[in-house]
Protein backbone atom coordinates (compact mmCIF):
# COMPACT_ATOMS: atom_id res chain seq x y z
CA UNK A 1 0.00 0.00 0.00
CA UNK A 2 1.23 3.31 -1.00
CA UNK A 3 1.43 6.31 1.60
CA UNK A 4 0.47 8.93 -1.00
CA UNK A 5 -3.08 9.50 -2.54
CA UNK A 6 -3.23 7.54 -5.46
CA UNK A 7 -3.69 10.90 -7.17
CA UNK A 8 -0.81 11.79 -6.32
CA UNK A 9 0.79 9.05 -7.55
CA UNK A 10 -0.70 9.24 -11.01
CA UNK A 11 0.52 12.82 -11.04
CA UNK A 12 4.01 11.74 -10.12
CA UNK A 13 3.74 9.47 -12.82
CA UNK A 14 1.90 11.80 -15.54
CA UNK A 15 4.84 14.16 -14.42
CA UNK A 16 7.81 11.79 -14.58
CA UNK A 17 6.66 9.91 -18.11
CA UNK A 18 6.18 13.85 -19.67
CA UNK A 19 9.83 15.35 -18.50
CA UNK A 20 11.70 12.34 -19.69
CA UNK A 21 11.45 10.22 -22.70
CA UNK A 22 10.93 6.39 -22.13
CA UNK A 23 10.64 3.40 -23.55
CA UNK A 24 9.15 -0.27 -22.00
CA UNK A 25 9.91 -3.84 -22.97
CA UNK A 26 8.27 -6.37 -21.87
CA UNK A 27 9.57 -10.63 -21.77
CA UNK A 28 8.99 -13.98 -21.09
CA UNK A 29 11.17 -15.60 -18.56
CA UNK A 30 13.39 -16.60 -21.29
CA UNK A 31 14.12 -13.32 -23.42
CA UNK A 32 12.11 -13.30 -25.91
CA UNK A 33 9.79 -10.17 -26.26
CA UNK A 34 6.55 -9.89 -25.88
CA UNK A 35 5.32 -6.56 -26.40
CA UNK A 36 7.25 -3.34 -26.78
CA UNK A 37 6.75 0.78 -26.87
CA UNK A 38 7.63 3.94 -26.04
CA UNK A 39 10.15 5.80 -27.60
CA UNK A 40 12.39 2.82 -28.67
CA UNK A 41 14.65 4.71 -31.18
CA UNK A 42 15.45 7.37 -28.70
CA UNK A 43 16.86 4.91 -26.01
CA UNK A 44 19.55 3.59 -28.52
CA UNK A 45 17.37 0.17 -28.74
CA UNK A 46 16.42 -2.01 -32.14
CA UNK A 47 13.13 -2.78 -33.25
CA UNK A 48 12.68 -6.09 -31.96
CA UNK A 49 10.38 -8.31 -33.43
CA UNK A 50 7.33 -10.21 -30.69
CA UNK A 51 8.86 -13.68 -30.06
CA UNK A 52 12.02 -12.85 -30.92
CA UNK A 53 14.92 -13.74 -27.98
CA UNK A 54 16.67 -10.08 -27.23
CA UNK A 55 19.32 -11.51 -24.93
CA UNK A 56 21.90 -11.74 -27.27
CA UNK A 57 22.00 -8.10 -28.50
CA UNK A 58 20.49 -6.52 -24.81
CA UNK A 59 23.48 -7.93 -23.13
CA UNK A 60 22.82 -5.56 -20.25
CA UNK A 61 19.86 -7.84 -19.07
CA UNK A 62 21.78 -10.66 -19.62
CA UNK A 63 21.92 -11.26 -15.79
CA UNK A 64 19.24 -10.22 -14.65
CA UNK A 65 16.90 -12.71 -16.36
CA UNK A 66 15.42 -14.60 -15.07
CA UNK A 67 14.24 -12.72 -12.46
CA UNK A 68 15.48 -13.81 -9.09
CA UNK A 69 13.54 -10.75 -7.47
CA UNK A 70 10.57 -9.32 -7.82
CA UNK A 71 12.49 -5.59 -8.59
CA UNK A 72 16.15 -4.89 -9.87
CA UNK A 73 17.41 -1.32 -10.83
CA UNK A 74 20.21 -0.33 -13.04
CA UNK A 75 21.53 3.28 -12.82
CA UNK A 76 22.84 5.62 -15.43
CA UNK A 77 23.46 2.53 -18.00
CA UNK A 78 24.47 3.78 -21.52
CA UNK A 79 25.32 1.33 -24.45
CA UNK A 80 27.97 3.11 -25.96
CA UNK A 81 27.17 6.57 -27.48
CA UNK A 82 23.62 6.21 -26.86
CA UNK A 83 21.49 8.01 -24.29
CA UNK A 84 22.13 7.55 -20.56
CA UNK A 85 19.05 5.66 -19.04
CA UNK A 86 17.91 4.41 -15.73
CA UNK A 87 16.64 0.69 -16.19
CA UNK A 88 13.29 -0.58 -13.53
CA UNK A 89 12.72 -4.39 -14.26
CA UNK A 90 9.88 -6.16 -12.24
CA UNK A 91 8.33 -9.27 -12.68
CA UNK A 92 4.06 -9.36 -13.69
CA UNK A 93 2.74 -13.20 -13.59
CA UNK A 94 4.34 -14.49 -16.41
CA UNK A 95 6.42 -11.11 -17.28
CA UNK A 96 9.18 -9.25 -17.11
CA UNK A 97 8.94 -5.82 -17.49
CA UNK A 98 11.69 -3.30 -18.43
CA UNK A 99 10.73 0.59 -18.01
CA UNK A 100 14.15 2.32 -19.61
CA UNK A 101 13.71 6.13 -18.57
CA UNK A 102 16.28 8.96 -20.24
CA UNK A 103 18.22 10.57 -17.53
CA UNK A 104 20.86 12.26 -19.92
CA UNK A 105 19.71 15.56 -20.48
CA UNK A 106 19.27 15.40 -16.39
CA UNK A 107 22.81 14.25 -15.97
CA UNK A 108 23.86 17.20 -18.07
CA UNK A 109 21.94 19.49 -16.10
CA UNK A 110 23.74 18.16 -12.95
CA UNK A 111 27.36 18.60 -13.86
CA UNK A 112 26.28 22.23 -14.98
CA UNK A 113 24.43 22.90 -11.82
CA UNK A 114 27.79 21.34 -10.02
CA UNK A 115 30.03 23.69 -11.90
CA UNK A 116 28.03 26.66 -11.49
CA UNK A 117 27.99 25.81 -7.73
CA UNK A 118 31.61 25.74 -7.54
CA UNK A 119 32.79 28.86 -9.60
CA UNK A 120 29.91 30.60 -6.47
CA UNK A 121 31.53 28.98 -3.85
CA UNK A 122 34.67 30.32 -4.86
CA UNK A 123 33.43 33.71 -5.82
CA UNK A 124 32.39 34.11 -2.06
CA UNK A 125 35.07 32.69 -0.37
CA UNK A 126 37.54 35.73 -2.30
CA UNK A 127 34.73 38.11 -1.50
CA UNK A 128 34.80 37.16 2.24
CA UNK A 129 38.43 37.09 2.42
CA UNK A 130 39.30 40.40 0.63
CA UNK A 131 37.45 43.52 0.40
CA UNK A 132 35.82 45.12 -2.35
CA UNK A 133 38.20 46.47 -5.01
CA UNK A 134 38.00 49.21 -7.57
CA UNK A 135 38.00 49.06 -11.18
CA UNK A 136 41.27 50.44 -11.18
CA UNK A 137 42.75 48.52 -8.88
CA UNK A 138 45.99 47.17 -10.90
CA UNK A 139 47.30 45.30 -8.32
CA UNK A 140 45.70 41.77 -8.21
CA UNK A 141 47.84 39.94 -6.00
CA UNK A 142 45.65 40.18 -3.05
CA UNK A 143 42.38 38.77 -5.41
CA UNK A 144 43.73 35.52 -5.27
CA UNK A 145 44.68 34.70 -1.81
CA UNK A 146 41.88 32.22 -2.12
CA UNK A 147 43.58 29.98 -4.09
CA UNK A 148 46.22 29.31 -1.64
CA UNK A 149 43.51 27.08 0.17
CA UNK A 150 42.98 25.47 -3.32
CA UNK A 151 46.54 23.98 -4.08
CA UNK A 152 46.26 26.58 -6.90
CA UNK A 153 49.36 29.37 -8.08
CA UNK A 154 48.20 32.20 -10.03
CA UNK A 155 51.03 33.65 -12.28
CA UNK A 156 51.22 36.55 -14.63
CA UNK A 157 52.74 36.71 -18.23
CA UNK A 158 55.02 39.28 -18.84
CA UNK A 159 55.82 40.66 -22.38
CA UNK A 160 59.45 38.89 -22.02
CA UNK A 161 57.97 35.37 -21.63
CA UNK A 162 58.68 35.43 -17.86
CA UNK A 163 55.54 35.26 -15.01
CA UNK A 164 55.51 37.23 -12.04
CA UNK A 165 53.90 35.05 -9.18
CA UNK A 166 50.85 36.57 -7.35
CA UNK A 167 50.62 35.89 -3.77
CA UNK A 168 50.54 33.64 -1.94
CA UNK A 169 51.65 30.04 -2.46
CA UNK A 170 50.47 27.17 -1.18
CA UNK A 171 53.17 24.71 0.87
CA UNK A 172 51.70 21.90 -1.95
CA UNK A 173 53.09 24.50 -4.49
CA UNK A 174 56.60 25.40 -2.56
CA UNK A 175 57.85 21.42 -2.47
CA UNK A 176 56.71 20.65 -6.27
CA UNK A 177 57.96 24.02 -7.55
CA UNK A 178 60.69 25.53 -5.27
CA UNK A 179 61.56 28.34 -7.27
CA UNK A 180 57.93 29.86 -7.24
CA UNK A 181 58.78 30.58 -3.23
CA UNK A 182 61.23 33.32 -4.03
CA UNK A 183 58.20 36.25 -4.62
CA UNK A 184 60.35 38.40 -6.28
CA UNK A 185 62.42 35.75 -8.96
CA UNK A 186 61.11 35.71 -12.98
CA UNK A 187 59.70 32.28 -12.82
CA UNK A 188 59.20 29.98 -15.97
CA UNK A 189 56.77 27.37 -15.03
CA UNK A 190 57.43 26.20 -18.96
CA UNK A 191 60.96 25.19 -18.48
CA UNK A 192 59.86 23.25 -15.62
CA UNK A 193 56.79 21.32 -16.21
CA UNK A 194 57.70 20.97 -20.33
CA UNK A 195 54.13 20.48 -21.14
CA UNK A 196 53.28 23.59 -20.14
CA UNK A 197 54.99 24.87 -23.03
CA UNK A 198 52.73 23.25 -25.38
CA UNK A 199 49.78 24.67 -24.04
CA UNK A 200 50.85 28.69 -23.73
CA UNK A 201 50.53 28.26 -27.57
CA UNK A 202 46.89 28.31 -27.02
CA UNK A 203 46.67 30.53 -24.07
CA UNK A 204 48.50 32.93 -25.98
CA UNK A 205 45.55 33.16 -28.53
CA UNK A 206 43.52 33.47 -25.64
CA UNK A 207 45.38 36.27 -24.04
CA UNK A 208 45.93 38.25 -27.42
CA UNK A 209 41.99 38.08 -27.99
CA UNK A 210 41.35 40.01 -24.79
CA UNK A 211 37.99 37.90 -24.37
CA UNK A 212 37.71 38.08 -20.36
CA UNK A 213 34.79 35.52 -20.77
CA UNK A 214 36.44 32.49 -22.92
CA UNK A 215 39.18 30.45 -20.46
CA UNK A 216 40.63 27.39 -21.59
CA UNK A 217 42.23 24.52 -20.02
CA UNK A 218 45.02 21.97 -20.58
CA UNK A 219 43.78 18.90 -19.50
CA UNK A 220 45.67 16.78 -16.86
CA UNK A 221 49.22 16.08 -16.92
CA UNK A 222 51.46 14.38 -13.97
CA UNK A 223 55.19 15.57 -12.19
CA UNK A 224 56.75 13.40 -9.50
CA UNK A 225 56.63 14.89 -5.86
CA UNK A 226 58.97 13.93 -3.55
CA UNK A 227 58.76 10.23 -5.32
CA UNK A 228 55.12 10.42 -5.63
CA UNK A 229 52.61 11.08 -8.75
CA UNK A 230 51.13 14.42 -8.69
CA UNK A 231 48.53 15.56 -11.60
CA UNK A 232 48.15 19.34 -12.72
CA UNK A 233 46.36 21.30 -14.97
CA UNK A 234 47.14 24.11 -16.15
CA UNK A 235 44.17 27.39 -16.92
CA UNK A 236 44.29 30.60 -19.00
CA UNK A 237 42.33 33.16 -19.08
CA UNK A 238 42.50 37.17 -19.56
CA UNK A 239 41.28 39.70 -17.00
CA UNK A 240 41.96 43.22 -16.44
CA UNK A 241 44.09 43.64 -18.85
CA UNK A 242 46.20 41.13 -16.90
CA UNK A 243 47.12 37.97 -18.95
CA UNK A 244 46.48 35.39 -16.23
CA UNK A 245 47.95 31.66 -15.71
CA UNK A 246 46.67 29.07 -13.37
CA UNK A 247 48.39 25.99 -12.40
CA UNK A 248 46.31 23.33 -9.67
CA UNK A 249 46.81 19.92 -8.05
CA UNK A 250 44.34 17.99 -9.24
CA UNK A 251 43.64 15.46 -5.98
CA UNK A 252 40.64 13.77 -5.40
CA UNK A 253 38.82 14.86 -8.37
CA UNK A 254 41.01 13.50 -10.13
CA UNK A 255 41.71 10.63 -8.67
CA UNK A 256 37.37 10.37 -9.15
CA UNK A 257 37.94 10.89 -13.19
CA UNK A 258 40.61 7.78 -13.05
CA UNK A 259 38.38 6.11 -11.49
CA UNK A 260 35.41 6.72 -13.93
CA UNK A 261 37.75 6.38 -16.46
CA UNK A 262 39.04 3.27 -15.57
CA UNK A 263 35.50 2.08 -15.01
CA UNK A 264 34.65 2.94 -18.34
CA UNK A 265 37.78 1.21 -20.07
CA UNK A 266 36.88 -2.28 -18.36
CA UNK A 267 33.31 -1.60 -19.28
CA UNK A 268 34.51 -1.44 -22.86
CA UNK A 269 36.94 -4.49 -22.45
CA UNK A 270 33.97 -6.48 -21.12
CA UNK A 271 31.67 -5.24 -24.27
CA UNK A 272 34.39 -6.41 -26.35
CA UNK A 273 35.10 -9.63 -25.02
CA UNK A 274 31.16 -10.31 -24.57
CA UNK A 275 31.00 -9.07 -28.33
CA UNK A 276 34.27 -11.38 -29.48
CA UNK A 277 31.99 -14.12 -28.12
CA UNK A 278 28.75 -13.57 -29.58
CA UNK A 279 30.82 -13.34 -33.14
CA UNK A 280 32.32 -16.40 -31.96
CA UNK A 281 29.32 -18.19 -31.23
CA UNK A 282 27.62 -16.94 -34.54
CA UNK A 283 30.43 -18.21 -36.27
CA UNK A 284 30.11 -21.52 -35.18
CA UNK A 285 26.38 -21.84 -35.48
CA UNK A 286 26.38 -20.69 -38.80
CA UNK A 287 29.18 -23.57 -39.57
CA UNK A 288 26.59 -25.82 -38.27
CA UNK A 289 23.64 -24.15 -40.11
CA UNK A 290 26.12 -24.96 -43.44
CA UNK A 291 26.99 -28.53 -43.15
CA UNK A 292 23.45 -29.41 -42.05
CA UNK A 293 22.60 -27.36 -44.97
CA UNK A 294 25.05 -29.06 -47.61
CA UNK A 295 24.43 -32.64 -46.12
CA UNK A 296 20.58 -31.71 -47.48
CA UNK A 297 21.89 -30.64 -50.29
CA UNK A 298 24.00 -33.47 -51.08
CA UNK A 299 20.98 -36.13 -50.17
CA UNK A 300 18.70 -34.67 -53.19
CA UNK A 301 22.13 -34.38 -55.81
CA UNK A 302 22.94 -38.14 -55.22
CA UNK A 303 19.73 -38.68 -57.29
CA UNK A 304 19.78 -35.61 -59.39
CA UNK A 305 22.19 -36.26 -62.25
CA UNK A 306 21.68 -33.18 -64.25
CA UNK A 307 23.24 -31.13 -60.79
CA UNK A 308 26.97 -30.28 -59.91
CA UNK A 309 28.55 -29.48 -56.97
CA UNK A 310 30.31 -26.62 -59.00
CA UNK A 311 26.18 -25.37 -59.52
CA UNK A 312 25.30 -25.75 -56.24
CA UNK A 313 28.38 -23.52 -55.50
CA UNK A 314 27.94 -20.53 -58.48
CA UNK A 315 24.21 -20.40 -57.10
CA UNK A 316 24.74 -19.39 -53.59
CA UNK A 317 27.69 -16.77 -54.72
CA UNK A 318 25.67 -15.26 -57.20
CA UNK A 319 22.62 -14.85 -54.94
CA UNK A 320 25.23 -13.65 -52.11
CA UNK A 321 26.52 -11.10 -54.76
CA UNK A 322 22.84 -9.76 -55.56
CA UNK A 323 22.26 -9.25 -51.59
CA UNK A 324 25.37 -7.54 -50.88
CA UNK A 325 24.37 -4.60 -53.97
CA UNK A 326 21.28 -4.45 -52.79
CA UNK A 327 22.44 -3.07 -49.33
CA UNK A 328 21.84 -6.38 -47.23
CA UNK A 329 23.86 -6.94 -44.05
CA UNK A 330 26.53 -9.29 -43.73
CA UNK A 331 24.50 -11.88 -42.08
CA UNK A 332 21.47 -11.52 -44.93
CA UNK A 333 23.54 -12.14 -47.49
CA UNK A 334 25.65 -14.60 -45.61
CA UNK A 335 22.59 -16.89 -45.47
CA UNK A 336 21.00 -16.19 -49.02
CA UNK A 337 25.02 -18.13 -50.07
CA UNK A 338 23.88 -21.24 -48.00
CA UNK A 339 19.86 -21.35 -48.30
CA UNK A 340 19.83 -20.76 -52.43
CA UNK A 341 21.70 -23.95 -53.38
CA UNK A 342 18.58 -25.68 -51.13
CA UNK A 343 16.52 -24.49 -53.90
CA UNK A 344 16.06 -27.73 -55.49
CA UNK A 345 15.82 -30.23 -52.18
CA UNK A 346 12.56 -30.99 -52.91
CA UNK A 347 13.79 -33.46 -56.32
CA UNK A 348 14.68 -35.73 -53.48
CA UNK A 349 10.84 -36.67 -53.53
CA UNK A 350 10.75 -36.96 -57.14
CA UNK A 351 10.26 -40.42 -58.89
CA UNK A 352 14.02 -41.86 -60.41
CA UNK A 353 11.87 -42.59 -63.59
CA UNK A 354 10.53 -39.15 -64.13
CA UNK A 355 14.25 -37.23 -62.28
CA UNK A 356 16.69 -39.45 -64.24
CA UNK A 357 14.49 -39.45 -67.52
CA UNK A 358 16.94 -38.31 -70.28
CA UNK A 359 15.42 -35.31 -72.79
CA UNK A 360 11.96 -33.82 -72.92
CA UNK A 361 9.58 -35.06 -70.12
CA UNK A 362 5.97 -35.43 -71.34
CA UNK A 363 3.25 -32.84 -70.07
CA UNK A 364 2.13 -35.16 -67.17
CA UNK A 365 5.65 -36.29 -66.11
CA UNK A 366 6.20 -32.71 -65.80
CA UNK A 367 3.44 -31.93 -63.73
CA UNK A 368 4.63 -34.46 -61.17
CA UNK A 369 7.92 -32.33 -61.18
CA UNK A 370 6.19 -29.46 -60.82
CA UNK A 371 5.48 -30.66 -57.13
CA UNK A 372 9.44 -30.53 -55.94
CA UNK A 373 8.94 -26.77 -54.59
CA UNK A 374 6.11 -27.80 -52.53
CA UNK A 375 8.08 -30.87 -51.74
CA UNK A 376 10.95 -29.20 -50.38
CA UNK A 377 8.55 -26.78 -48.69
CA UNK A 378 7.32 -28.97 -46.52
CA UNK A 379 11.00 -30.95 -45.56
CA UNK A 380 12.12 -27.12 -44.05
CA UNK A 381 9.09 -25.93 -42.96
CA UNK A 382 7.70 -25.32 -39.29
CA UNK A 383 11.30 -23.82 -38.02
CA UNK A 384 12.03 -21.00 -36.29
CA UNK A 385 16.06 -20.80 -37.89
CA UNK A 386 15.82 -18.05 -40.20
CA UNK A 387 18.20 -19.56 -42.60
CA UNK A 388 15.89 -22.23 -43.23
CA UNK A 389 12.59 -19.97 -43.26
CA UNK A 390 14.87 -18.66 -46.01
CA UNK A 391 15.30 -21.80 -47.86
CA UNK A 392 12.06 -22.53 -47.69
CA UNK A 393 11.28 -19.43 -49.19
CA UNK A 394 13.68 -19.95 -51.81
CA UNK A 395 12.19 -23.65 -52.20
CA UNK A 396 8.53 -22.74 -52.94
CA UNK A 397 8.67 -19.28 -54.67
CA UNK A 398 12.20 -19.87 -57.17
CA UNK A 399 9.72 -21.32 -59.99
CA UNK A 400 7.24 -18.63 -59.45
CA UNK A 401 6.80 -15.59 -61.80
CA UNK A 402 6.72 -12.03 -61.81
CA UNK A 403 3.52 -12.00 -63.97
CA UNK A 404 1.65 -14.80 -61.61
CA UNK A 405 1.99 -17.89 -64.28
CA UNK A 406 4.52 -19.81 -61.97
CA UNK A 407 3.93 -22.04 -59.99
CA UNK A 408 3.29 -23.76 -57.65
CA UNK A 409 0.78 -20.68 -56.00
CA UNK A 410 0.74 -18.50 -59.06
CA UNK A 411 2.20 -15.86 -56.57
CA UNK A 412 2.98 -12.79 -58.88
CA UNK A 413 5.07 -9.48 -58.38
CA UNK A 414 6.41 -8.62 -54.75
CA UNK A 415 3.95 -11.23 -53.32
CA UNK A 416 7.01 -13.71 -54.37
CA UNK A 417 9.75 -13.40 -51.68
CA UNK A 418 13.05 -11.46 -52.75
CA UNK A 419 14.84 -14.65 -52.03
CA UNK A 420 13.07 -16.91 -54.33
CA UNK A 421 13.30 -13.68 -57.06
CA UNK A 422 17.23 -13.93 -57.24
CA UNK A 423 17.81 -17.27 -57.38
CA UNK A 424 14.99 -17.43 -59.90
CA UNK A 425 17.28 -15.01 -61.72
CA UNK A 426 20.84 -16.88 -61.34
CA UNK A 427 19.21 -20.20 -61.30
CA UNK A 428 18.63 -20.18 -65.13
CA UNK A 429 21.34 -18.05 -66.04
CA UNK A 430 23.94 -20.50 -64.65
CA UNK A 431 21.98 -23.73 -66.36
CA UNK A 432 22.01 -21.60 -69.99
CA UNK A 433 25.72 -20.80 -69.77
CA UNK A 434 27.03 -24.26 -68.92
CA UNK A 435 26.88 -27.23 -70.93
CA UNK A 436 24.52 -30.02 -70.31
CA UNK A 437 24.72 -33.29 -71.62
CA UNK A 438 21.73 -32.61 -73.81
CA UNK A 439 22.61 -28.98 -74.64
CA UNK A 440 25.91 -27.13 -75.35
CA UNK A 441 26.51 -24.30 -73.41
CA UNK A 442 25.09 -20.77 -74.54
CA UNK A 443 27.54 -17.59 -74.63
CA UNK A 444 26.67 -15.46 -71.93
CA UNK A 445 25.52 -12.12 -73.92
CA UNK A 446 23.16 -14.51 -75.96
CA UNK A 447 21.36 -15.82 -72.07
CA UNK A 448 21.59 -12.21 -70.97
CA UNK A 449 19.50 -11.59 -74.29
CA UNK A 450 17.37 -14.03 -73.81
CA UNK A 451 16.39 -13.85 -70.06
CA UNK A 452 15.65 -10.15 -71.05
CA UNK A 453 13.04 -11.78 -72.91
CA UNK A 454 11.59 -12.33 -69.07
CA UNK A 455 12.01 -9.04 -67.76
CA UNK A 456 8.77 -7.84 -66.02
CA UNK A 457 7.03 -11.20 -67.05
CA UNK A 458 9.26 -14.00 -65.77
CA UNK A 459 11.95 -11.82 -63.48
CA UNK A 460 11.38 -9.37 -61.37
CA UNK A 461 12.37 -6.27 -63.85
CA UNK A 462 14.61 -4.66 -60.89
CA UNK A 463 16.53 -7.29 -59.81
CA UNK A 464 17.02 -8.76 -63.61
CA UNK A 465 18.40 -4.61 -63.99
CA UNK A 466 20.80 -5.22 -61.36
CA UNK A 467 21.48 -8.70 -62.61
CA UNK A 468 22.56 -7.39 -65.54
CA UNK A 469 25.05 -4.37 -63.94
CA UNK A 470 27.15 -7.12 -62.29
CA UNK A 471 27.33 -9.11 -65.61
CA UNK A 472 30.93 -8.89 -65.08
CA UNK A 473 31.51 -10.58 -61.89
CA UNK A 474 28.45 -12.82 -62.20
CA UNK A 475 30.61 -14.25 -65.19
CA UNK A 476 33.49 -14.42 -63.07
CA UNK A 477 31.70 -16.62 -60.76
CA UNK A 478 30.63 -18.31 -63.46
CA UNK A 479 33.91 -19.78 -64.92
CA UNK A 480 36.01 -19.52 -61.99
CA UNK A 481 33.87 -22.55 -60.22
CA UNK A 482 33.34 -24.08 -63.67
CA UNK A 483 33.43 -27.82 -63.69
CA UNK A 484 33.34 -29.90 -66.57
CA UNK A 485 30.02 -32.64 -66.87
CA UNK A 486 31.49 -36.07 -67.47
CA UNK A 487 30.16 -39.01 -69.29
CA UNK A 488 28.56 -40.30 -65.93
CA UNK A 489 26.10 -37.54 -66.01
CA UNK A 490 23.95 -38.50 -68.63
CA UNK A 491 20.26 -36.55 -67.62
CA UNK A 492 19.38 -33.45 -67.34
CA UNK A 493 16.32 -33.50 -65.68
CA UNK A 494 17.17 -30.46 -63.32
CA UNK A 495 17.34 -28.21 -66.68
CA UNK A 496 13.85 -28.85 -68.64
CA UNK A 497 11.56 -27.42 -66.42
CA UNK A 498 14.19 -23.84 -66.59
CA UNK A 499 13.59 -24.38 -70.76
CA UNK A 500 10.01 -24.61 -70.11
CA UNK A 501 10.00 -21.39 -68.24
CA UNK A 502 11.80 -19.39 -70.60
CA UNK A 503 9.79 -20.93 -73.74
CA UNK A 504 6.31 -22.12 -72.86
CA UNK A 505 5.10 -24.76 -75.58
CA UNK A 506 8.59 -25.56 -76.48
Amino acid sequence: MSAYPETVVDKILQVTLQSNKFAYLAIDEKGRLVSQGGEIAATGLPQWEPGQSILDEALFLSGYVPMSRDYEFIAAFQAGNGPIVDIHLFRDQEQIWIILVDKTSDMEWESAARQNANELRLLQQQTQRQPVASDQDTDPHTQFDFFESLNMMALRANDDGSFERLEPVSDRFKRLYPESAESARALYPQQKFPFVENFLVDATEVWEAGDSERRIRSGPWVETDGGCEVALEAIALYWKGNRLLFLEVLDESYRLNQSFLQMGREGVLLNRVLEDEVRKQTREIRAREEEIALRLVCAADSRDDGETGSHIRRLGLYSELIAQHLGWNDADAEEIRIAAPMHDIGKIGIPDHILKKPGQLTESEFEIMKLHPEIGGRILSNSKTPLVQMARDICLGHHEKWDGSGYPHALAGEKIPISARIVAIVDVFDALIHKRVYKDEMPVDKAVALMLEGRGSHFDPDLLDLFIRLKEQMTEIAFDYSNPIGDDLSKAASIIDDIHLLRPGD
